[in-house]
């Protein structure tokens, strides 16, 4: 492998692993989201940081795909050989531990049906989505392959425009119909993600001075962050209530926080040419690390609950954080040691 290849290969894996563990802070956050007392700020600052999780995933998804060329067919088999069995496997694993804690789903077809249905676990949601973003990557990479650069610009202006209105609309007051009424409902959705995540890789590599780049791009991050917490916490102070609409992953800040968190890990994956080997062992767990950390948390919480041992919201997300990591990680691991696992972690 070229050096040029390593590099990419490594800065890929730790923005996979960077967004992996975004998730869990996400989850672990939401945790004490809806009481609105003195711990919900720290909630809102650790949840407003890892928002651009699912996106990262997304754009990583766009720069390894859209730039590719393969049949249909080919693709296809490929991309549903990768999603399927872990969506089944995952939802099986779910709907047993449901069971054991007393929820019913029948005979064995109306598992299925439940299955066929939609996510048994609120999480497992994306592994729903990926399948019909799948479909659409054939497409969407002959929009990309046969683009010009303005004409790249003005599909992301049109889908960034298009998605983020039902966020600003709702927050603003104004009738969000507009996007079905002038038919921009098209441009509309998580899949233009891709197209975003080649772009700003592409953009990356253009820059001759990428540390000046990175500090700049570190430094927004942080700023987009903030101002979904300031817009969260004012949206939450006007209903009463703890209110999520700013933390939608087609919100604006949540974009633009996903563009500067890219560039960040991406920075870092470039010059940790010594990780190369940790990191990709890490980056092939990040599947099974997404689909069982629910299951971790609950477990765990449940415990330090019933230890009394919550503490400061402050301190306690992010250490409930890396514990639910590690241990879902040394799971994932283990499991991964047995060959038919690997098919599904």
């Amino acid at each position: 492998m070229s050096a040029a290849k390593a590099r990419f290969s490594t800065a890929m894996d730790t923005a996979r692993v960077g967004a992996c563990f975004m998730v869990v802070i996400l989850h672990v956050a939401a945790i004490r989201f809806a009481t609105f007392d003195d711990q919900w700020w720290a909630s809102n600052f650790y949840d407003s940081l890892a928002r651009s999780c699912v996106p990262l995933f997304l754009m990583i998804t766009g720069v390894l795909l859209l730039g590719k060329q393969e049949s249909l067919p080919a693709f296809l088999s490929k991309r549903f050989a990768r999603i399927l069995p872990p969506l089944l496997f995952w939802s099986l694993f779910y709907m047993a531990w449901n069971t054991w804690r007393g929820e019913q789903y029948g005979p064995w077809y109306d598992w299925l049906r439940a299955l066929a249905h939609g996510p048994v676990v609120f999480h497992l949601w994306y592994l729903y989505a990926i399948v019909g973003i799948y479909l659409f990557v054939p497409f969407l990479r002959a929009i990309w392959n046969a683009a010009r650069p303005s004409e790249k610009i003005a599909y992301l202006a049109l889908w960034a425009v298009a998605s983020t209105w039902p966020t600003l609309g709702t927050a603003m007051g104004v009738d969000t119909g507009l996007l079905q009424v002038y038919g921009l409902d098209t441009f509309f959705g998580l899949a233009g993600y891709l197209f975003l995540g080649a772009y700003v890789h592409e953009a990356y590599l253009r820059r001759t001075e990428k540390r000046r780049y990175w500090y700049a791009n570190a430094l927004l991050f942080i700023v987009f962050s903030v101002l979904t917490m300031l817009a969260t916490y004012l949206l939450t102070k006007q209903s009463g209530v703890p209110t999520t609409l700013f933390y939608d992953y087609l919100s604006p800040f949540v974009m633009a926080s996903a563009i500067c968190a890219f560039n960040v890990l991406y920075g870092l994956g470039t010059k940790a040419g010594e990780y190369a080997g940790p990191l990709k062992k890490l980056s092939a767990c990040t599947l099974g690390v997404y689909c069982l950390h629910i299951f971790v948390l609950n477990e765990l919480d449940s415990a330090l609950q019933d230890m009394g041992a919550a503490g400061s919201s402050w301190w306690s997300i992010p250490a409930l954080a890396v514990a639910v990591f590690g241990i879902s990680l040394g799971a994932i691991m283990l499991l991964r040691r047995l060959k038919p696992f690997e098919l599904v972690t």
